[in-house]
């Protein structure tokens, strides 16, 4: 079945759009319209372009395992064009009107090997190329020298999989009990901030000014802070709603 590039733009619903970040609403949703709309003329499926989202995450992590400058600017790049096809991929489904568990799944498994893959290249950037924004000093202060950014890293990277994997955990049993959960603030202050947020912009800006380690501490204190405050708070939650039972 053919699908008009209008049918393609009025797939975007209301709740999600209000769902969607900054960046994702002024940049990487408009250029996902078009790439969307050449996928489906092509006879892709939205799990196929999923798919292609990991491989291009895939491939930006091995280039940052290389000592090549230009090739962790390609890897950064190519998690841009993945923020695109994240977008892509949901203007399909819509589009075709076929939503599957395993389309679903599918989707929650990509932005998982996203963050995972984003915040550990973002370390090794930082281990090939030192900040020259931070004077020696505080270089030499690290405990474990450069290798330090890797460490962050894994923390960061850590404790953002596993605070979703907590949320969706909740979510998932609060379904199983007929609750249905809202959304909160939280959610888009991660899409705000997050792979198809401001994280791969500010990767690109920190590694071409030199402030590189300055992103990944930060994302590292939100990441970890996020993590303990909302397990904190969501066992808090659970175990008053057991005791009122």
């Amino acid at each position: 079945m053919k699908y008009a590039y209008r049918d393609v733009l009025g797939s975007l619903t209301r709740e999600k759009k209000k769902g969607d970040g900054t960046l994702t609403r002024f940049v990487f949703r408009p250029l996902s319209y078009p790439v969307s709309w050449l996928f489906l003329a092509a006879g892709w499926t939205p799990n196929a372009v999923t798919a292609l989202g990991g491989v291009c995450c895939a491939l930006a992590f091995l280039f940052a395992l290389t000592p090549v400058y230009f090739l962790h600017v390609a890897a950064v790049v190519l998690f841009l064009v993945f923020a695109v096809l994240d977008c892509a991929d949901g203007n399909m489904a819509r589009t075709v009107g076929k939503k599957t568990v395993y389309g679903g799944w599918a989707d929650a498994i990509g932005g998982y090997f996203a963050y995972a893959t984003q915040i550990a290249a973002l370390g090794f950037s930082c281990w090939y190329f030192p900040s020259s924004f931070l004077p020696g000093s505080v270089r030499g202060a690290l405990p474990w020298g450069d290798v330090t950014w890797l460490i962050v890293a894994g923390i960061a990277s850590c404790s953002n999989i596993l605070m979703r994997l907590f949320f969706h955990s909740k979510k998932n049993a609060e379904y199983a009990a007929g609750i249905m959960p809202k959304p909160g603030k939280e959610k888009r202050f991660s899409e705000e901030i997050g792979i198809t947020g401001y994280l791969p912009v500010l990767y690109l800006a920190g590694l071409l000014a030199g402030f590189l380690p300055v992103v990944l501490v930060g994302y590292a204190a939100v990441y970890t802070g996020g993590f303990l405050f909302t397990t904190l708070r969501q066992t808090v939650h659970i175990v008053g709603a057991e005791t009122h039972e």
